[in-house]
């Protein structure tokens, strides 16, 4: 007699897609979109994520240069976002105005005897959050791919360029407390240990939060990061130029199909929209598929046995998903061939869920959400990571404090990544306008 045996994979949890890596192997075409639509831009969005760790990489090079055992360029860089970051909340804890741009504040606020200020501590990821803002700003620091800071493929081994040791200047020569030292020499000392006199300072000083803060850097700084983003002598330049022009002074973003797209047209320039529009394509294709992820999670999570694919196919919400799946890869297609765009990874997948019947979608939806779920004799079960994962529309607009403490990528503007970091562009280039200081 034969025997047979069931598994039961544990109760899948509730979670966003914005939490869960639901990249169907396309990060690369993800990639090639951001840097199609925004070029050189990384993760940035405001000038501190540049003038920050500008500023620790010239302060390596002084550390070495004089003698001393100097920390690696990312920790002086995370001391010094966690401190801008630290005495910003210090100065806006409850209020309404709270930054942003902050990170931190839930370790801060485990600091109950306030004690957590020298270096040492304070560049420590528990004093601080994992996922810092230099880390997003790596790769537009570079020469390659970026705006050229600097030179180098690694943080710790950049060797910064002329104008990302102007910017470090910029940030560094800033005079800070009653006797006017300049902010290079306050941190200077404060790496080098002379904290508590450096740190009662800090903590009574308008001019040290100021100098250090996220949300105002000089107006030198402004200039150096606009010129870098505009004026630049090469085609990455020109096309952030065009694009800013489209998206204008606006406090906030115009629509992206129906303004931005528009003005690049009449201002000669539709091949730049084209492609803006075969990314939004694409986008819409990441969206429509974790859609169909959703539903089918929904489904499978009363059939502990699974479903297999025609059964799973046939069930309602699984069904319009992936016709909303289908005509939206044939929308990307139609947009890629317009824009004289191929990006082979995403046309293929685009093509396979076009070309294919709804049980063939759902397999290769399987195959591509990793970990999900599993595939057995054309039976969809669990996977090693059970989890129901809600649709895209609940999750417009949404940030909660979760989300928020979870580290930079979480405070992008362009955090759910459908603008194609065009509303980080709209951001930064609100922060580097010349503003009246004093």
């Amino acid at each position: 007699m034969p025997s047979f045996s069931c598994w039961f994979s544990p109760s899948a949890s509730e979670i966003s897609t914005s939490r869960l890596s639901l990249d169907f192997d396309l990060r690369a075409a993800d990639l090639f979109f951001r840097e199609l639509v925004a070029p050189g831009l990384g993760r940035i969005w405001f000038a501190r994520q540049i003038s920050w760790p500008l500023a620790a990489i010239a302060l390596h090079e002084e550390l070495t240069n004089d003698g001393w055992n100097a920390p690696k360029p990312t920790t002086i860089s995370h001391g010094i976002e966690a401190l801008g970051c630290k005495l910003e909340n210090l100065g806006r804890r409850g209020r309404a105005d709270r930054s942003r741009r902050l990170l931190g504040s839930r370790a801060f606020a485990r600091d109950d005897s306030q004690n957590v200020w020298s270096f040492g501590l304070l560049s420590q990821a528990k004093n601080y959050v994992r996922n810092t803002h230099r880390q997003a700003s790596t790769r537009a620091l570079r020469t390659e791919g970026g705006l050229g800071f600097a030179q180098g493929s690694r943080f710790d081994l950049l060797e910064l360029e002329p104008i990302g040791r102007e910017l470090a200047r910029a940030f560094l020569d800033q005079h800070v407390g009653q006797g006017g030292k300049s902010l290079r020499n306050w941190l200077l000392d404060w790496i080098q240990g002379d904290e508590k006199r450096n740190v009662q300072a800090a903590r009574g000083s308008a001019s040290i939060k100021t100098a250090l803060s996220p949300e105002r850097p000089t107006n030198e700084e402004r200039a150096i990061v606009r010129a870098r983003l505009l004026d630049t002598s090469n085609a990455e330049s020109d096309k952030r130029l065009r694009l800013s022009r489209a998206i204008g002074n606006n406090q906030e973003l115009p629509d992206i199909e129906d303004g931005i797209v528009v003005r690049l047209r009449e201002a000669g320039y539709p091949s730049q929209a084209n492609e803006i529009l075969a990314a939004r394509g694409f986008g819409a294709v990441l969206d429509r598929a974790r859609d169909a992820v959703a539903a089918m999670t929904k489904a499978l999570d009363s059939e502990r046995l699974g479903l297999a694919l025609p059964i799973l196919a046939q069930d309602e919400q699984v069904e319009q998903s992936t016709a909303d799946l289908r005509a939206a890869a044939t929308n990307y297609l139609q947009a890629t061939d317009t824009a004289a765009v191929n990006e082979p990874y995403s046309r293929r997948f685009a093509e396979d869920i076009r070309d294919a019947e709804n049980p063939r979608i759902l397999e290769v939806l399987v195959q591509r959400a990793e970990g999900l779920f599993a595939l057995a004799d054309r039976i969809v079960v669990w996977g090693s990571s059970p989890q129901i994962v809600k649709p895209t529309q609940d999750e417009e607009g949404a940030q909660d404090v979760a989300d928020l403490e979870d580290g930079a990528l979480s405070l992008e503007p362009d955090r759910t990544g459908r603008t194609f970091r065009i509303k980080n562009l709209h951001s930064l280039l609100r922060d580097v306008r010349p503003q009246r200081q004093g």
